[in-house]
């Protein structure tokens, strides 16, 4: 492998880790890049070494066959003050779609619901998970996968019975859904063609 080649899947590799969130499988990550089991191992050890080396403010949690991307410990105190605001203060814009999406589709994946977002959710879901308004088990489908849904604290606080009482239930339901299964537009025959292209 050059060492282009190298930095390549580097690359790949930080970025995967990190949209993922959760610890993951070294055999996902190899089907995931298209390396072998062995390459995976030397991989995450050329990347650990390498954020050791450069400084930054991440490192790699194993266990067993799985890792996972975090921020140095030595860097909490720094963090601190930041977690704290983020569960004191009022909910974002982002964390209130967010829980309106695990409201009305929960169960649902992290993996669905960022389909439906179009962005990372991770921190996003572990704030909601800290404030007690979403609950999260593991997948009864997917090995080392959760699904989330609203916590019995929030639909005490919103009044109701069941997550199937909220305003309008069925109805965002069904628009949540039609979002997730809406198929991408074709291109605009309008639209200028890049050089090249028939």
């Amino acid at each position: 492998m050059t060492s282009h080649e190298l930095n390549q899947k580097l690359a790949a590799l930080e970025a995967l880790l990190f949209i993922h969130g959760e610890p993951i499988a070294l055999e996902k990550i190899g089907k995931t890049l298209k390396i072998s089991v062995g390459g995976t191992t030397e991989l995450l050890a050329e990347f650990e070494k390498r954020l050791g080396e450069e400084g930054r403010g991440l490192h790699l949690i194993s266990m067993d066959d799985r890792v996972q991307i975090a921020t140095k410990p030595e860097l909490n105190s720094a963090l601190e003050d930041f977690v704290k605001s983020e569960l004191t203060e009022e909910l974002t814009p982002a964390s209130l779609e967010v829980l309106s999406i695990v409201s009305y589709l929960g169960p649902i994946s992290r993996s669905r619901l960022e389909y439906i977002r179009g962005v990372n959710s991770t921190f996003i879901l572990r704030s909601l998970l800290l404030r007690g308004l979403v609950d999260r088990h593991p997948d009864p489908e997917y090995t080392l996968a959760y699904l989330y849904q609203p916590s019995f604290e929030l639909l005490q606080y919103l009044g109701v019975k069941s997550a199937k009482d909220l305003p309008e239930y069925e109805k965002f339901k069904t628009l949540l859904t039609a979002v997730e299964t809406a198929p991408v537009p074709p291109e605009n025959p309008e639209a200028p063609k890049s050089e090249g292209t028939t």
